[in-house]
């Protein structure tokens, strides 16, 4: 009897296994939403900058074909409108461009304000060709700066074509990290008809 009296005592207390009490479940639930809450946030914020790039990156490249075509349109190009209105003044700035080809189709590109959009006609067919073309204007002056600026010499000879397109992406997500903040591509370049180089 004393020695197992012993025994109980060297055993010591016995313990009771017990789980989480419901306190320590709810903060563990909410420790755990939060963190999950934080991923879906920064996830989010990735997938939006993902997308916003991407169609940066797009626009930028179909604007870049649009303009290296009228550029070869207009080397190319034998007759241009709209024409100068006095011939003391040989720069013509408008919101259109007539091209006659070599082969006596005349291209028409047009910049409609109300559409933000570039269209090219041929033969009466008119067509989209860029997107989110807007209206910029000179941060000196507030003047509108028109996408075609036209230079005449000797009458109706072009000399020199300048097309300036301020381009902003057709995003379809709105990015509300980034704000108000559109980004714009402003695409500015010059070409000037064969005929005119080699003459």
């Amino acid at each position: 009897m004393q020695r197992r009296r012993l025994d109980l005592h060297c055993r010591g207390p016995r313990r009771v296994r017990r789980g989480f009490n419901l306190v320590e479940m709810l903060i563990a639930l909410a420790i755990t939403a939060a963190l999950l809450a934080a991923t879906m946030v920064a996830l989010d914020a990735s997938f939006m900058a993902y997308q916003s790039t991407t169609e940066v990156a797009s626009t930028h490249t179909v604007g870049r074909l649009a303009m290296h075509r009228i550029l070869a349109l207009i080397r190319t190009g034998t007759e241009f409108a709209p024409l100068p209105v006095n011939p003391h003044d040989p720069v013509r700035e408008s919101d259109y461009l007539d091209i006659r080809t070599p082969d006596g189709t005349v291209v028409s590109l047009e910049w409609r304000e109300d559409e933000e959009a570039l269209y090219v006609a041929v033969d009466g067919e008119s067509f989209l060709l860029l997107e989110g073309v807007i209206a910029q204007y000179d941060p000196d002056t507030e003047e509108q700066i028109p996408p075609f600026t036209l230079e005449y010499e000797m009458g109706n000879k072009l000399y020199r074509a300048t097309v300036d397109l301020a381009i902003v992406p057709d995003d379809n997500m709105s990015v509300e990290l980034d704000g108000d903040n559109q980004e714009v591509i402003r695409l500015v370049a010059s070409a000037m008809p064969r005929l005119s180089a080699f003459q």
